[in-house]
């Protein structure tokens, strides 16, 4: 029997943003508890389930229980309230919030081959805080894992096996030297630029988001001022689809600027808005205004480097902005390109007077697309065609699985998921159906084709 949108829908209602998962992880305890199963739990709430049969190879399932949390309502508060999953034209969709079916409908398919009468010799490893620090993957004690072999549920592809998956570098840059001062100006308004479509920033990479960061920056720049603040964006993760700011200006024909902006850029983001408003002249402005909106405009967020095969194998994020602050994602899957990255954004931060630090790593992973484990699971695809072996612009908790168990063998698959991290987030459940099939099918031939 198929539970896994049943488990997925449980799930929904449990608080899961990223370092929040004590509860995620005490329903997969008392999951496992009701069903006798094997169970460990860790000071960083990672949850390891065992359904054990030693007649049977070891294979382990993967997936992480948090979850980016965006919301419509900036007061909905996703400790109290649960997420609404709504079904509508063969998806699964929440209502004005993300979905969290990255990488919920992960951990609901592995609970549904736990929940199942398959025979099988199953690991579950549910880790904690992907999305931010992968303090779980990091952390955990792979010698309590037996199995040689890995399948993780973290994609956004049907019918795909991802066999390499980028790093990922958390950085943040801070300013040195720029000041705030009093000025009179003439004009003082509120400035909202919103419209675009947000995302992934690994995923979503080439797909024509925008920056709400670069862009406010930019229009910012029209209006010749002296800024008061600019904020923007909620992670480094994530596309920032729309920014404040507050500037001080003497111009005197800022509808007409407004439109010539929207006018440019219709084109590209036709749901861009920017609305503006006066506010009291009343505060602190930054005096090298100037200076730091070049900064901005010039900061090279998006996609750097691609391979052969044009597609994306480094690039940068300026995820979020308070003030003279920001922090910034940089993926790569390979290493030159990355240093080289890193060069030059320490450059530009030295040329502006900020400062460039690390405040985070995530390895990356690579498989041999003919390694047993990718050679089966193609053959076990329930899907008309061959499954799509494929890299990813992501960054997985597998590569620090891969770091510290040299030997393990990993694949990535998942169901179509679309617009991860942001209110548009949803998953088809035809797919969730299909993968539900596909492991199934898989792990029947895993226990006949794989040694114990």
């Amino acid at each position: 029997m198929n539970n896994t949108i049943n488990f997925f829908k449980e799930i929904a209602l449990i608080p899961r943003e990223s370092g929040n998962e004590e509860k995620i992880a005490d329903y997969l305890t008392n999951f496992a508890k009701k069903r006798g199963l094997t169970w460990y739990k860790d000071k960083y709430n990672n949850v390891l389930i065992k359904k054990i049969n030693k007649k049977l190879p070891c294979l382990i399932l993967q997936a992480h229980m948090d979850m980016v949390c965006v919301s419509k309502d900036a007061n909905f508060n996703f400790n109290t309230n649960p997420i609404k999953v709504i079904e509508k034209d063969g998806y699964l969709y929440a209502n004005d919030t993300s979905l969290g079916a990255d990488n919920g409908i992960g951990v609901a398919q592995i609970l549904n081959i736990l929940d199942s009468n398959i025979p099988c010799n199953i690991e579950a490893l549910f880790t904690t805080s992907e999305e931010t620090t992968m303090i779980g993957a990091k952390n955990f004690d792979v010698s309590l894992l037996n199995g040689n072999y890995l399948i993780n549920l973290d994609g956004f592809d049907e019918n795909t096996i991802l066999t390499e998956s980028a790093a990922y570098y958390d950085l943040v840059m801070d300013s040195t030297s720029l000041s705030w001062e009093y000025e009179k100006k003439n004009n003082t308004y509120l400035i909202k630029l919103e419209g675009l479509l947000g995302g992934h920033s690994g995923y979503d990479i080439n797909k024509n988001a925008g920056n709400a960061i670069l862009l406010v920056a930019e229009f910012l720049k029209l209006l010749d001022g002296n800024l008061v603040s600019i904020k923007s964006g909620t992670k480094n993760n994530v596309f920032p689809s729309s920014a404040t700011a507050i500037i001080a200006t003497d111009i005197n024909n800022i509808e007409e600027i407004t439109k010539q902006f929207l006018d440019k850029y219709h084109f590209l983001y036709p749901k861009l808005n920017i609305s503006y408003k006066k506010v009291k002249d009343e505060h602190k402005y930054l005096k090298n205004t100037k200076e730091f909106l070049d900064f901005l405009t010039q900061f090279p967020s998006k996609a750097i480097n691609y391979d052969e095969n044009k597609r994306v194998t480094t690039s940068i994020n300026l995820g979020v902005i308070n003030n003279t602050h920001l922090e910034i994602g940089l993926r790569s899957s390979r290493e030159k390109e990355a240093l080289k990255a890193l060069e030059n954004l320490n450059s530009l931060a030295c040329k502006y007077s900020f400062k460039l630090s690390k405040e985070g790593y995530q390895p990356g992973f690579y498989m041999d697309k003919n390694a047993k484990l990718i050679t089966l699971l193609a053959k076990s695809s329930p899907y008309k065609n061959k499954p799509h072996i494929s890299i990813a612009h992501i960054s997985t908790e597998v590569g620090f699985m891969k770091e510290k168990m040299p030997n393990l063998e990993i694949a990535i698959i998942s169901p179509k998921i679309r617009y991860a991290h942001s209110i548009r987030e949803c998953v088809s459940i035809d797919s969730i159906y299909l993968v539900d099939k596909w492991l199934e099918k898989f792990i029947i031939q895993f226990n006949e084709f794989f040694d114990n």
